[in-house]
């Protein structure tokens, strides 16, 4: 774990997101302007996520930043 356990619950949450929003992998990548790998490894826990990129996720998905941040 490349992470501490929070931090794991953090990236879990926002793979959750993405998968209710019915988005692929490579999907979010675009609508980020991303590669699908910056995707891939996020939620794999091999690259951390900075708080601009969350809410950049969270809204990528339709979803606001503050009902993510409680689910964590």
């Amino acid at each position: 774990m490349l992470y501490s356990q929070r931090y794991e619950r953090v990236r879990l949450v926002l793979k959750g997101v993405r998968v209710a929003a019915n988005l692929t992998q490579e999907e979010l990548a675009q609508r980020l302007s991303k590669g699908q790998s910056y995707v891939s490894k996020l939620e794999r826990g091999e690259q951390y996520v900075e708080l601009l990129e969350f809410i950049e996720w969270c809204e990528a998905c339709g979803v606001e930043p503050h009902t993510v941040i409680g689910q964590i």
